[in-house]
């Protein structure tokens, strides 16, 4: 009997130890948390990032190659060609059904910062890869952050009607980071062609 109760006691005696030891990793962990400092330069990359985000989706079972292009105001372009600018980066560059596993068809990139002055979009139908010459309708996002919120600047439906065309989606005008009323703009215009022209390059390259 004896022998029991001061096994019980010393079960009792671990168990509180245990607890005393995780109360004591518990207490450590929230004191050390404020002194970790996080580089600057990384907390502004950080905040930065995602700030603009443009995003094109298509039919899943369709092998086209769908490609967004945009204009940010200093002057860069940046798609496929292009991926990565000093405002934009293009994430994911989709080349259509066959040329990935993800079952999905769908491209996106985003900015570090929206500088002031006017963002142009734009959609090119790169290749039908060999699925027939047929017109592919295109889901066009574009969205800014302000505060942790997104805010929709343009959503919309595109038809592009052959391969080779490229087709405006939208221009607009932003200030102190945000969307001026009334800046949206329609008007045709391209990005990718006059590039290509001022490469030097006849017609669409191969990827």
């Amino acid at each position: 009997m004896a022998r029991r109760q001061r096994e019980d006691a010393m079960a009792v005696a671990f168990r509180d130890l245990l607890m005393l030891l995780a109360l004591l990793m518990l207490t450590l962990v929230v004191l050390i948390i404020p002194l970790i400092k996080i580089p600057k330069e990384s907390r502004q990359v950080e905040k930065a990032a995602g700030d603009m985000l443009a995003e094109i989706v298509w039919n899943p079972q369709s092998r086209a190659d769908i490609d967004i292009w945009v204009e940010a105001p200093n002057g860069e372009k940046v798609g496929y060609l292009l991926p990565d600018g000093a405002v934009f980066n293009l994430v994911r560059d989709d080349m259509g059904r066959e040329k990935d596993f993800s079952g999905l068809n769908y491209e996106f990139m985003f900015s570090r910062g929206i500088p002031d002055g006017r963002y142009r979009f734009s959609l090119v139908y790169y290749s039908d890869n060999g699925q027939g010459d047929r017109p592919e309708e295109v889901r066009v996002s574009i969205r800014y952050k302000v505060k942790g919120l997104m805010h929709v600047i343009h959503q919309a439906r595109v038809v592009l009607d052959y391969p080779g065309q490229e087709k405006a989606i939208v221009s607009f005008v932003m200030k102190n980071g945000r969307l001026v009323k009334d800046s949206l703009d329609f008007a045709p215009f391209q990005i990718f062609y006059p590039l290509l022209k001022e490469k030097g390059l006849v017609g669409p390259p191969g990827k």
